[in-house]
């Protein structure tokens, strides 16, 4: 990386984590960033259009019937209803096919390397998670996008800001984001009301709430404080960041790309994840998204630090007691609240034959209604500010539970969006989070103390750096 890249990446990944924006500005500049939820299976059985809704039709010619677009998912909801509602009402309107693939986040990452190693154009579009974008875009697979953008009929003023910033590398725009869902908290509203406590404004708050919580009894059932993923790889990283950025570190200076992870605020922000790990169930040191949500469903938990996309699970009445009994609130502070940031964005390869028709699937896909339909269908958090104000969602109800709204969580994450930080910016991201992960491990398990752990980190990752000719 030349020192014209480090400070230009340095600067916006400095604003990204710096900048806060009114809710009414982002509502003005913006749009946001899997089972199905009970209304969700419903559209999809009635093809998945929304009561009220007009389709609008896609600017594709029927001339360009008898081409097919190949396109790789992930299999959480958004992906489902790509394959099973969006890709076909398209060919119904415009005659171009779209064979949508869902396999797994790790399986994508790696086809996607396999595939443009070849430069190989059997698929045209991919769901990509963002921190691909710098290791895909730098290396040219992936079409550059700031023109598509552009286009007045993709709406691009509507998406919310940080959702397009995390698609760019270098500048440019390599992905439209089709989801986000920052972290929130999860609180369980009738726990919190019965013990006479609100939910908590900062982390010292939550620690005191999680830990009076921890080893209770309701109905049975015995309770744990918190949980969140805690796996050893991607998942406990996640977790740590939201603590690491919201105690006021980062990963890196990225002047100098040099990493952060001894400073004093990395180390009281590790220091409170290590504490908070006492309040958690058993076996938490393997918990993935899945554990997190079915233990919040089944009525575990107090609070859970999740992404906001999944509440969509505990308002099931088919697999969850405690459909209505959560609340949401931004991520409680310690010198801030800087939840990190998950989002998905569709990209297209650059060796695609057929770059035309994928750009236009997408501008469809991801318009201001398809956008709003997305979200109806349970298929994520919307990518557009105006989704989160649009009544079918503010109005719509969990299905069977009357005066139950199904979007309640919005408003925290649209705040949660202001703030929000996401994951280091740069092409050896993925690596970066096994090779943090370890040390984290040990802390979790008690083999290395806070500052042994962070100091491995810290030494493990210089070294990384280094070999790869940063500095």
């Amino acid at each position: 990386m030349t020192d014209t890249q480090k400070t230009r990446n340095g600067a916006r990944m400095q604003n990204l984590g710096g900048a806060k924006m009114s809710r009414r500005r982002m509502l003005k500049h913006a749009g946001v960033a899997g089972a199905l939820s009970t209304v969700g299976r419903s559209l999809l059985a009635t093809g998945g259009a929304a009561v009220g809704s007009t389709l609008a039709a896609p600017a594709v010619s029927r001339a360009q019937e008898g081409i097919t677009l190949r396109g790789i998912f992930l299999p959480a909801t958004w992906g489902t209803i790509t394959q099973e509602v969006f890709a076909k009402e398209y060919e119904e309107q415009t005659g171009v096919k779209v064979e949508i693939e869902l396999i797994g986040r790790d399986a994508i990452h790696d086809k996607m390397g396999t595939l443009f190693v070849a430069q190989d154009p059997s698929y045209d579009i991919f769901n990509v998670d963002y921190n691909w974008v710098p290791e895909f875009g730098r290396a040219g697979h992936l079409l550059a996008m700031d023109d598509v953008l552009a286009a007045p009929e993709t709406e691009g003023d509507g998406f919310l800001p940080r959702a397009l910033d995390v698609a760019r590398w270098e500048d440019t725009l390599y992905g439209i984001p089709q989801t986000v869902h920052p972290h929130i908290l999860w609180y369980r509203k009738d726990l919190f009301e019965e013990a006479g406590l609100e939910p908590p404004a900062t982390m010292q708050d939550w620690r005191a709430i999680v830990e009076q919580f921890q080893g209770t009894e309701v109905e049975g059932q015995e309770i744990y404080g918190w949980a969140a993923q805690a796996a050893r790889g991607f998942g406990n990283v996640h977790t740590w960041l939201t603590f690491l950025y919201s105690f006021g570190g980062d990963a890196f200076n990225y002047e100098t790309m040099e990493p952060t992870l001894a400073t004093p605020e990395a180390t009281e922000g590790t220091q409170f994840w290590a504490d908070m790990m006492k309040f958690t169930p058993p076996g938490i040191n393997d918990y993935t998204y899945d554990e997190v949500t079915n233990d919040a469903a089944a009525g575990r938990i107090a609070t859970c630090l999740q992404w906001s996309w999944g509440a969509f699970a505990v308002d099931d009445p088919a697999t969850s007691k405690t459909v209505g009994l959560w609340e949401f609130v931004k991520v409680p502070a310690g010198t801030e609240s800087v939840p990190h940031l998950a989002e998905w964005v569709i990209s297209v390869s650059n060796y695609s034959q057929h770059q035309e028709e994928a750009i236009k699937f997408i501008q469809w896909l991801e318009n201001p209604e398809n956008d709003v339909r997305q979200a109806l269908l349970g298929g994520g958090d919307p990518v557009r500010s105006s989704s989160y104000e649009n009544p079918e969602l503010t109005g719509a109800e969990v299905e069977g539970f009357p005066g139950l709204k199904r979007f309640r969580r919005y408003p925290e994450t649209l705040e949660a969006m202001q703030t929000t930080k996401p994951r280091p910016l740069f092409p050896e991201e993925e690596r970066w989070e096994q090779v943090v992960s370890v040390p984290l491990h040990a802390i979790q398990l008690g083999e290395m103390t806070v500052e042994e752990g962070l100091a491995k980190a810290q030494d493990d990752v210089n070294r990384m750096m280094m070999e790869l000719g940063y500095y």
